[in-house]
């Protein structure tokens, strides 16, 4: 790797289902985007070596530029050399693979284990078990969960910095006599984090057994929490655990950064952007796999991560979390005894099946809108952003913008006026990935529009009976055209905007009806591939129990949002009750 600034950047992405590359190069210069490719993940049985499907991929990109990547025995060539030969800089990101093991301990579930688990959450760590104070074990129960767990990273934190020592010895103490019953290949990484007057006696107490990494306290005072030494350190761990697995071996190698979590790339960019703008901003990331929602305020974010809740490989630890109660309520049928079950294990055995029809469809929509629900309730925090991202294939890839905002407003907890937009190249993760080491080709990648622009969700909260108005709005175009348009109770309206086009809205609801906890609001909103979409429904469908009228309700809402003149017309055998 060079020492200079990199001009040209080779970023892949080793996904569950699918491996990206995108090719990023100085263009009058600024970074752009110059080239992409994607292709099959090749982790698992038959090869199971990240690099063989990075290969073809990168072939493809050389037949479509005139940029040579590969040496002769298909090694990338790295510093770039001249005639457009090689590339600078390497970056890889990843979230395929078994998650590692993580045992948590610390004092208290409520600062010590929640900001454990905050941290860990962008590496896609599994945490196995918790022990703390609270936890109503005892020390033989808990030596037992030491050992039953079989974690292969144990991290440890607890107490501000020259605070009480004697209870966290305890559970040092602890630890150190788990380790000594296991087998010497078998025995996890220790990582402490907590009161570090007591880091020599950790080193002391476990060095001799296990491999311990100390981390900066994460307690920097009582009720404060500062992460970003613990997940520097949890980085390291990350990287060096998947370069021991044969499939990201011949990978790292390649890469100048290492292997590093996609979710972590996808956390500092929403960090990076409610500084800049000042508001709230959440990323959605719904892959085949895994689902992970990223809330940041103020540069400061707290991640989700579920890895049982995804559209492909996970559909059927998806269905069996969230119940099949959740998605019948968003289904305009009676589901067949077994339908969804079986719908679900297809999706796990090919995560690429595109739905065949209506009926299908639905259930897709109904599996993404209940298990994205499912992770946004583990944020234990409702949030009210401004903007929104949206990430991974089934919203951030599509090109269905009005109808990906829709879903997105069934799944969320929140109203106002939120800006949307999408990751269609599967960029974020490689932009947080360079912000530390070319903050530069962030900043103008950004500015160059690699992030798609959605368009606008405005979603009303409050009661009022269904058909009456809702909102009355006034829309002033940027040619100085002037209209209004009324929405009632129970309706979504969609208003097609060109990409540049600019709008000056007047909104004035009902007794009763807030937008952003207000009755009047004026905003400018830009355009986008989904425009602008007014979400009206309120609690209307909660309050439905026919299977007739949410099914008319559903459809309506679909062909609104989806750009159809009329509903799809209801079949029905969809509307005759399920057999016993």
């Amino acid at each position: 790797m060079t020492t200079l600034q990199p001009s040209s950047i080779l970023a892949l992405d080793i996904g569950s289902v699918n491996t990206r590359a995108l090719l990023f190069d100085v263009v009058d210069g600024a970074y752009r985007l110059v080239n992409q490719g994607a292709g099959s993940t090749t982790i698992g049985a038959p090869k199971d070596d990240a690099l063989f499907g990075v290969l073809p991929i990168m072939r493809d990109l050389e037949s479509h530029s005139s940029r040579r990547l590969l040496d002769a025995n298909e090694r990338i060539i790295r510093p770039e050399q001249a005639d457009n030969i090689g590339i600078d800089y390497c970056l890889t990101t990843t979230s395929a693979g078994h998650p590692l093991r993580a045992l948590l301990i610390g004092l208290y579930p409520q600062m010590d284990i929640a900001g454990l688990r905050r941290a860990i959450a962008p590496f896609g760590m599994d945490a196995v078990a918790e022990i703390h104070l609270q936890d109503g074990l005892g020390a033989r129960g808990r030596l037992n969960r030491l050992v039953h767990s079989r974690p292969q990273l144990i991290i440890v934190a607890g107490g501000t910095d020259g605070g009480a020592r004697t209870a966290l010895l305890e559970m040092l103490s602890l630890v150190r006599q788990a380790l000594s019953l296991l087998p010497l290949g078998s025995r996890p990484t220790v990582l402490y984090a907590g009161n570090n007057s007591l880091a020599s006696s950790v080193r002391e107490m476990l060095s001799q057994q296990v491999e311990v990494v100390i981390a900066p306290n994460i307690r920097r005072a009582a009720g404060v929490l500062s992460l970003e030494g613990l997940q520097a350190a949890l980085a390291k761990i990350f990287d060096a655990h998947k370069r021991r697995l044969p499939a990201f071996q011949r990978l790292a190698a390649a890469s100048d950064s290492g292997i590093m979590p996609t979710a972590r790339g996808i956390e500092t960019i929403a960090a990076y952007f409610s500084r800049m703008e000042k508001q709230a901003v959440l990323a959605v990331d719904v892959g085949s796999a895994r689902t992970m929602v990223t809330l940041a305020r103020a540069g400061l974010a707290t991640s989700v991560l579920c890895s049982d809740i995804g559209l492909g490989h996970s559909a059927t630890d998806t269905l069996e979390r969230v119940g099949e109660a959740e998605l019948a309520g968003w289904l305009p049928f009676h589901p067949r005894q077994g339908e969804l079950a079986e719908y679900a294990l297809k999706k796990g055995l090919r995560p690429t099946h595109v739905p065949l029809d209506m009926r299908e469809r639905y259930i897709e929509y109904a599996l993404l809108r209940a298990g994205l629900r499912y992770a946004l309730a583990q944020l234990g925090d409702s949030p009210q952003p401004g903007l929104l991202f949206l990430a991974g294939a089934a919203l951030g890839g599509s090109s269905q913008g009005a109808l990906n905002m829709l879903l997105l407003a069934d799944a969320l907890d929140c109203a106002g006026v939120m800006q949307v937009k999408a990751d269609p190249h599967a960029t974020l993760s490689a932009l947080g990935g360079l912000a530390s080491v070319v903050p530069d080709a962030v900043v103008q990648l950004l500015d160059g529009g690699i992030l798609q622009d959605v368009g606008s969700l405005i979603r009303l909260a409050g009661s009022a009976p269904i058909g009456e108005a809702a909102l009355t709005m006034r829309i002033k175009r940027g040619n100085g055209e002037t209209s209004e348009q009324e929405i009632n109770v129970g309706d979504v309206w969609h208003l097609p905007l060109a990409q540049a086009e600019q709008i000056e809205l007047r909104l004035q609801t009902r007794r009763g009806v807030y937008v952003a906890g207000k009755r009047r609001l004026s905003v400018r909103l830009a355009g986008g591939r989904g425009g602008l979409l007014v979400d009206a429904r309120l609690d209307v469908l909660a309050q439905t129990t026919a299977m007739t009228e949410r099914a008319l309700l559903l459809l309506r809402w679909y062909a609104a949002a989806s750009g159809q003149d009329h509903q799809v017309a209801i079949p029905e055998s969809w509307l005759a009750p399920p057999e016993e």
